[in-house]
């Protein structure tokens, strides 16, 4: 059988595959706002990882407790808008992007015109891990997954960079992918601590 050459589909040796991860002042996207967003590349590292100052929230001592992100250590960083066109790039050009639990990021994303390019693919490894972890609704946490994969101690839990990392991690372990060399740095890195 034989097809024509526009059908058929290329893909890049190391195509563009991001993951991102965001902490929030909330879960409102009404009135809460993004304090930290990171992003990144699996073959290259680390392509975004920056604090962000709310326009609006002065305090979250709920959500504060969990990423101990405190209104000091934004109070001096750029506002989102800042940053809207940097992120906007990288994912206007990105094949696929990836996050774990990523609904609400997306909701803040938008609420903040931040949108992925038409033809990105969006995955949320949450759904698909769920389905090897659970026989339920219920949807995994990423430590349920970081500990099923045997995913070593990257650092604090609930900071965007750190989560993205234990994201990347599980990603390659669900799929049976080679560890990227930057990754494996950083695990390293942190046995050696």
């Amino acid at each position: 059988m034989f097809f024509k050459q526009e059908y058929i589909a290329s893909v890049e040796t190391n195509p563009s595959i991001l993951f991102f991860d965001l902490e929030m002042t909330g879960g409102n996207t009404r009135y809460d706002e993004i304090l930290q967003f990171s992003i990144v590349d699996l073959y290259k590292g680390v392509v975004f990882n920056e604090y962000i100052k709310p326009r609006k929230c002065k305090s979250w001592k709920d959500t504060e407790a969990i990423h101990h992100i405190t209104p000091e250590m934004v109070k001096d960083c750029f506002t989102i808008n800042v940053h809207q066109a940097t992120i906007k790039n990288l994912f206007k050009h990105a094949d696929m992007v990836i996050g774990y639990g990523i609904e609400n990021d997306l909701r803040f994303m938008k609420k903040d015109k931040i949108f992925v390019g038409k033809n990105t693919i969006i995955y949320d490894l949450q759904k698909s891990f769920s389905r090897v972890y659970s026989n339920d609704n219920n949807m995994p946490s990423l430590k349920s997954c970081a500990q099923y994969y045997r995913c070593p101690n990257l650092g604090k839990a609930h900071d965007s960079l750190i989560d993205t990392y234990i994201t990347v991690y599980c990603f390659v372990c669900i799929y049976g992918l080679d560890m990227p060399k930057w990754l494996k740095d950083i695990v390293e890195k942190q046995k050696s601590n």
